[in-house]
């Protein structure tokens, strides 16, 4: 359990003792998020319906793989196997499902999530009536491609294939290799660009291709820029595209772009006072900039600290640790002098 950056860890909640801690501090808090299976929660006493009795202004986000109800809501799974059944689980250049991509079931179900917790904190605000959340990572993972959704669920049942097919088939969506091995992406499908890439490569005539639908057009453009781009390493080709308006990056693996000289630049990479290095909060405020605690706090090391908060006195931490219901960063009879003193 976290209350702000303060770890208390490991409550055990099937412990009356540790029940009770985190209920009273169910009843203080603005938002709760679990991410238990369902049912899980309810078997604890810790479930929205409980908590809500007597903290009725509480946000409870419940965050799960498939959601709380229906077929698949007992499924155990993790992002590949969620991103397998929402359709967004990445292919390699051969066509193979690839599970070891980003996780974007578990960010977009982050994210989703987080959107959703901020509008029931405004609600609570203004009527004093909080709200639970059912957030499916399945859910958020299906509505990660918006555009090729919508084609696809208003083309008609012969033409989804085609709808597919129009979108991997462009040539100026894809990535091409150089000369040295490396590859650069191309990213724009606008007639500025088609324009901007093949008029100074002397084939004009393949700008109508190039802007066309999927299909022999756009085959003999991606001849032509697969021919092409070989001849040349990537940093001569990056040289060339500068300044011509065209969507183009190299394709860097992680340890290139967090050592990018934008990521720098934008003081994307912040160092704490160990000086283990950690990706900064993207989140730019103007009038209030983020100021995030790089240090992530040891397993129950704010255990004292958050149960004095929440009126617990020293006899009874110490209690709560020798008993099991609550942890402390360190075991036995340190940890209880560590509590009371």
């Amino acid at each position: 359990m976290v209350k702000n950056s303060a770890s208390i860890a490991a409550l055990d909640l099937k412990h009356s003792d540790g029940l009770a801690v985190a209920l009273r501090l169910i009843d203080e808090a603005d938002v709760v998020i679990e991410s238990s299976r369902p049912g899980v929660a309810a078997r604890l006493g810790i479930d929205y319906d409980t908590v809500k009795r007597t903290n009725p202004r509480l946000v409870y986000c419940a965050i799960t793989a498939f959601g709380q109800t229906w077929p698949l809501s007992q499924l155990p799974a993790h992002d590949p196997v969620v991103q397998s059944l929402a359709g967004t689980l990445p292919k390699d250049g051969r066509g193979m499902p690839v599970a070891t991509g980003p996780s974007l079931a578990a960010l977009a179900g982050s994210l989703t999530a987080l959107s959703g917790v901020l509008m029931a904190l405004l609600r609570a605000r203004e009527t004093g009536r909080g709200d639970y959340i059912d957030m499916s990572l399945f859910d958020a993972a299906l509505n990660a491609q918006p555009y090729l959704s919508g084609r696809l669920l208003n083309a008609p049942d012969a033409q989804s294939q085609q709808v597919i097919g129009d979108e991997n088939g462009l040539a100026r969506l894809d990535t091409y290799q150089t000369a040295d091995g490396k590859w650069l992406c191309l990213g724009g499908r606008e007639h500025s660009f088609a324009i901007n890439l093949l008029t100074p490569l002397g084939r004009p005539d393949l700008i109508a291709d190039a802007i066309g639908p999927a299909g022999e057009g756009q085959l003999r453009v991606r001849t032509f820029l697969t021919q092409t781009f070989v001849t040349r390493t990537l940093d001569a080709w990056l040289d060339w595209f500068e300044g011509r308006n065209v969507s183009v990056a190299p394709v860097l693996s992680l340890a290139e772009a967090l050592d990018h000289p934008h990521a720098r630049a934008r003081e994307m990479i912040q160092t704490d006072r160990s000086g283990r290095r950690h990706v900064a909060n993207p989140i730019r405020f103007r009038m209030e900039p983020a100021s995030s605690p790089l240090e992530v706090p040891r397993l129950g090391e704010h255990t004292d600290v958050v149960l004095r908060s929440a009126g617990y006195g020293a006899e009874h931490i110490a209690e709560f640790v020798n008993s099991g219901a609550a942890r402390a960063p360190c075991d036995g009879a340190n940890a209880v002098e560590q509590l009371t003193n």
